[in-house]
């Protein structure tokens, strides 16, 4: 791969989609003005940003950090086409036959486990980049 910077992976991917600024800046919960500087390389997202954008690009954010040639998308999926896989469509009648008194306890449980999984991702990320740095 061409030696492209995180924003023009960025940039590249969203047009791609064919998605505005605000578009994704309302997929990921930033504004645009955050997403223009994602592109323009003046800043990264960290943790849940990062995951949030890769979720949006429908790409991993492997590939958006390092552009990693085996992590390169593939074609994109048209949202409103898009459906729950078997495991969501369980996941989401699982949680719904659970009583109310025990959602909120289940929903707490998943988000500790993603923020556990950011902060370790996170400092995969350091690692990697103290590392390249070398």
């Amino acid at each position: 791969m061409e030696n492209k910077t995180f924003g023009s992976r960025l940039l590249e991917r969203r047009k791609q989609l064919k998605l505005s600024q605000s578009a994704l800046a309302k997929l990921v919960k930033v504004s645009h003005v955050t997403i223009s500087q994602w592109e323009r390389d003046e800043t990264q997202p960290a943790g849940k940003r990062l995951f949030a954008l890769s979720s949006g690009l429908q790409c991993s954010p492997t590939w958006l950090l390092y552009g990693d040639d085996d992590q390169v998308p593939g074609e994109p999926i048209p949202r409103q086409e898009k459906e729950l896989s078997e495991e969501q469509q369980e996941l989401l009648g699982l949680f719904d036959a659970l009583p109310d008194s025990d959602r909120e306890g289940f929903l707490n449980e998943l988000r500790a486990r993603v923020e556990m999984n950011n902060q370790r991702f996170e400092e995969l990320l350091k690692v990697r980049k103290r590392a390249s740095k070398k």
